[in-house]
């Protein structure tokens, strides 16, 4: 048996026993686009999951692909414990990038568009085109597009432009008609015209045969170029696209004033260098290596794409069909049965602690909470940490309103949340200009806690009531993402969160918690003495058990200490949903060891750890992965499910995760995802639907019982009544 504050030996982990991240969190997008290919699912939700695709590998490039050459650049030996040489992981990302690429791409042409047009529902191609159209879109283009395009010649007096990360651009090659002489493009070598980000990537035809029509921008400014150059034959127009570098380069450490240097670091990071280049399919090799030469890129930095480019467009015409019968069934968040919109939120916290599940259940409590808190006399202070948040925020809103109120409003606004800079910077001035104290963030870390107090003044004193959770403080993908949310007036976790504040605003050393734990100060220690803990306690009767479920598992520390768990014969459960570095089941590392992943309709956000603890079950929410940059670079928190109905709901989420048949992929030994499928006879479980239809009943039920408690007398109707 090894104690908790022991330090059993490492043992010999080579590079065999790891995983790459970067190779994992590839094959998470593969998952992914294995539900765009599924001829199971609504038309629609296929091209949902195809658009997520290739916004995920965008990403990827800008923020990984970037980091791997950097690091290549630097000459830095090894990115990991799995002994991969940066060279060696970048040629493994771009042929694994590569033919995914292609996968998606052959998904929208082979399959999801003639699956579209036989749904009545066409992507036209310019020679589809009849005269009637040609005419409607030559007036299209004259009136909403002409007036937005800039040619940008390149020539020997014109250097090749400065091309924004993300954008689409056309590359013509012209010629001058013999009736034109000595025109301005002569001599050029190209022409580029960028595909202008503020219209719709698709412009919608007249209805034709009952059927949507729409065709691409991009097409539609390929076919009228010569209007765009007059006098002049168009010779070759291919639409390219390039990535950057969108890494921000702040020196948190030594800037004082971070908002400028946040603001400062985004407007470099729009002309970081180039990672990607993007050609279509059918472009000639000359043009790549034209492209690919003027931005200093590798031949191997070209990448070929069917379809469109830039997919991400597909999000807009998403928006742009009314087509109920092509997506799944919706699935309208549900009233929480304790938090009924009719009533005084702050009694109802005070009453017992709540968990709230997300998606299935509606976020309104949260915004209600800090909407009530603002407008009540009684409230004398909010805190709160925003990391993420809408762009039409009505928590923020409120939180400004308190602020006009003279209320002490404190918020922690991460300016450094990667993607969100400028949507946190928007809300921060505004915060700030309307009295509340904003705190941009703690020097050298990342605020990525999810946690809001409220102090109230109430008839035994001061109250303190707390929100704890896994997702951020967003109205908008508190719809798209599941994550679980505790809701309590606990006097020992007021003081907890109360300390917290105390810690990130004033700089005050960290205390002895009363139930939390905090990241980066202990949330490490805590961990893996808790994984210790289960070897400890185990007996031949009460077998060690440990159930997780995070977005990601990287960090070597922990994966090192599952593996000693693992040999001392402790099941291990988990359920990430993306980068896992944990190879399982090899036998004398990890045969006590299995990882699951869902992918559905949701994204799976939450953090929910499970320890059985010799039988005195422990249950935990953290804001936290497994992973390096939680535990050393962020502020987080891992806080306890003491209430038994809050447990449940935790131990509801997580139970259905590792049942799941329908959704969920099990990661090999040798590294590679198979889907889970039912054993013959087995019925289909699907998590995430039995979690909406668990919602359904906990609100139907709620409904009955307050019809059952409220008795209206029947009275004898009046003849002013009859008449």
């Amino acid at each position: 048996m090894t104690s908790v504050g022991a330090q059993p030996q490492t043992g010999d982990f080579g590079p065999e026993s790891w995983i790459n991240r970067d190779i994992s969190w590839l094959a998470f997008n593969e998952r992914v686009l294995a539900y765009a290919e599924d001829i199971t699912l609504p038309l629609l939700d296929r091209v949902k999951f195809l658009a997520i695709v290739f916004s995920n590998l965008d990403e990827f490039f800008m923020v990984r692909m970037a980091l791997i050459r950097r690091a290549m650049k630097a000459g830095d030996p090894n990115l990991g414990p799995d002994g991969m040489t940066p060279r060696q992981l970048l040629d493994a990302v771009r042929e694994r990038s590569r033919q995914m690429m292609e996968r998606a791409g052959r998904s929208w042409i082979d399959d999801i568009l003639p699956a579209l047009r036989a749904s009545s529902v066409d992507i036209v191609e310019p020679a589809d085109l009849g005269d009637a159209d040609r005419k409607y879109m030559a007036g299209v283009f004259q009136d909403s597009i002409l007036p937005v395009l800039t040619p940008l010649v390149v020539d020997s007096t014109h250097p090749f432009p400065l091309l924004s990360s993300g954008l689409v651009y056309i590359l013509l090659r012209t010629r001058a008609r013999t009736d034109v002489k000595g025109g301005f493009f002569s001599k050029a070598d190209a022409v580029l015209v960028q595909i202008p980000p503020g219209l719709d990537r698709f412009i919608e035809l007249p209805r034709q045969d009952g059927k949507s029509r729409f065709i691409l921008l991009d097409d539609a400014v390929i076919m009228f170029a010569g209007e765009i150059i007059g006098g002049y034959d168009i010779l070759g127009a291919h639409p390219f696209r390039i990535l950057r570098d969108a890494d921000l380069n702040i020196d948190g450490d030594r800037s004082e004033d971070l908002i400028l240097a946040v603001q400062d670091g985004l407007k470099r990071s729009r002309w970081g260098l180039p990672v990607q280049l993007t050609v279509k399919s059918g472009a000639p090799e000359s043009e790549a290596a034209y492209l690919s030469n003027r931005l200093e890129l590798d031949a191997a930095d070209v990448f070929r794409q069917s379809g469109m480019l830039d997919a991400k467009g597909l999000f807009g015409l998403l928006s742009r069909i009314d087509r109920p019968d092509l997506v799944e069934k919706p699935w309208p968040p549900q009233e929480h049965p304790s938090l009924p919109i009719v009533g005084d939120i702050f009694e109802q916290i005070a009453a017992r602690d709540v968990i709230l599940s997300l998606p299935y259940q509606s976020f309104d409590p949260v915004t209600r909470l800090i909407e009530t808190a603002a407008d009540d006399p009684d409230v004398l202070a909010i805190k709160i940490t925003l990391y993420r948040v809408s762009g039409q925020s009505p928590l923020v809103r409120a939180l400004i309103r308190a602020a006009e109120h003279k209320k002490q409003v404190t918020a922690l606004v991460e300016l450094q949340a990667r993607f969100d800079e400028e949507a946190n910077i928007t809300w921060a001035q505004r915060l700030d200009a309307a009295g509340a104290h904003v705190i941009y963030g703690v020097v050298g870390y990342k605020t990525h806690s999810k946690a809001a107090l409220i102090i109230r003044r109430e008839t035994g004193g001061i109250r303190r009531y707390c929100h704890l959770a896994t997702g951020n403080y967003n109205d908008r993908t508190a719809r798209q993402y599941t994550d679980l949310g505790l809701f309590t007036a606990d006097p020992a976790f007021g003081a907890d969160i109360s300390s917290f504040f105390n810690v990130i605003t004033g700089y005050s050393l960290p205390p002895v918690w009363n139930h939390i734990e905090m990241a980066p100060t202990g949330l490490r220690a805590r961990t893996i003495a808790m994984i210790r803990r289960e070897i400890e306690k185990q007996t031949p009767e009460t077998r060690g058990h440990i159930r997780a479920k995070m977005n990601s598992l990287n960090d070597p520390d922990i994966i090192r200490e599952l593996y000693l768990a693992s040999r001392a014969g402790v099941k291990i459960e988990l359920l990430v949903r993306g980068i896992c570095r944990l190879r399982p089941g090899v036998p004398g590392l990890s045969e006590n060891i299995t990882v699951r992943s869902v992918v559905d309709r949701f994204l799976e956000h939450p953090r929910i750890f499970h320890y059985r603890n010799g039988g005195d079950d422990e249950i935990y929410l953290s804001s936290a992965d497994w992973m390096e940059r939680n535990m050393d670079r962020r502020l987080e928190l891992l806080f306890p499910i003491n209430d038994p109905a809050c447990r449940e709901e935790a131990l509801a989420s997580l139970n259905a995760g590792f049942s799941d048949n329908v959704g969920a992929w099990e990661l090999r030994p040798d590294g590679n995802y198979a889907r889970v499928r039912p054993a013959p006879r087995e019925p289909a479980f699907r998590s995430q639907a039995m979690l909406y239809v668990r919602a359904e009943e906990m609100a139907a039920r709620s409904r009955v019982e307050k019809r059952h408690n409220v008795f209206r007398v029947r009275r004898k109707s009046t003849e002013k009544n009859k008449k």
